[in-house]
């Protein structure tokens, strides 16, 4: 256990859920300025495509996600550098934001890192090699189930909607988890050509 308590991007996690935390505590000024509302980012606020993952309609919504965020750390991207940990991060929430803002701008405002967390999911179940992949396989049929599930125009989030009070948006865990499969799938080329360079430099 003491291992992973001192793995840089374990703790890399932590450090990002204190701060999602703080950020709940700063509410509303801080869910005001750094959420995406539609209109104020066409106006140039286009922070907000990034910071809205970061940001909740409250403490059950921020909890939820803070404890997502830390296990899927700690189940599947534990392995990689802190480095390359917020690059994909950073993709996966600018690729929910983004799409959020042009595809779904009946979200007034949006908020959560939900999407961004679907995005972490896919691309560790790519990158791990912690799990058999039998099991990263079936993971991954369970995910896209859900997506299928969660996107067929019929889907309720009855419970979660009771419990935060707000329309779970849950295109945002389709545009997640295609930020987190090119991610993953350009991480997977870029390790191949290394390889591919290294294996002929000493051939």
């Amino acid at each position: 256990m003491k291992k992973y308590f001192s793995n840089p991007t374990i703790l890399t996690a932590i450090v990002l859920s204190v701060a999602i935390l703080t950020l709940t505590l700063c509410e509303p000024y801080a869910f005001n300025s750094l959420s995406l509302n539609p209109e104020k980012t066409g106006e140039g606020q286009y922070w907000r495509l990034l910071t809205a993952n970061f940001v909740h309609f409250g403490w059950a919504h921020t909890l939820m996600n803070v404890a997502a965020l830390v296990l899927c750390t700690f189940a599947l991207l534990s392995e990689i550098s802190p480095l390359k940990y917020l690059c994909l991060l950073f993709v996966c929430c600018l690729t929910v934001g983004t799409g959020i803002y042009w595809f779904n701008p009946e979200y007034k405002p949006y908020a959560g890192l939900s999407g961004a967390i679907h995005g972490l999911i896919v691309a560790g179940l790519l990158l791990t090699r912690d799990y058999p992949l039998w099991v990263r396989i079936a993971a991954g049929v369970i995910l896209v189930g859900k997506l299928i599930n969660e996107n067929n125009g019929h889907y309720e989030a009855n419970d979660l909607q009771m419990l935060i009070d707000v329309k779970i948006a849950v295109e945002s865990h389709l545009y997640g988890a295609i930020g987190g499969l090119a991610s993953a799938l350009v991480t997977k080329i870029c390790i191949s050509a290394t390889v591919r360079n290294t294996s002929g430099k000493t051939s």
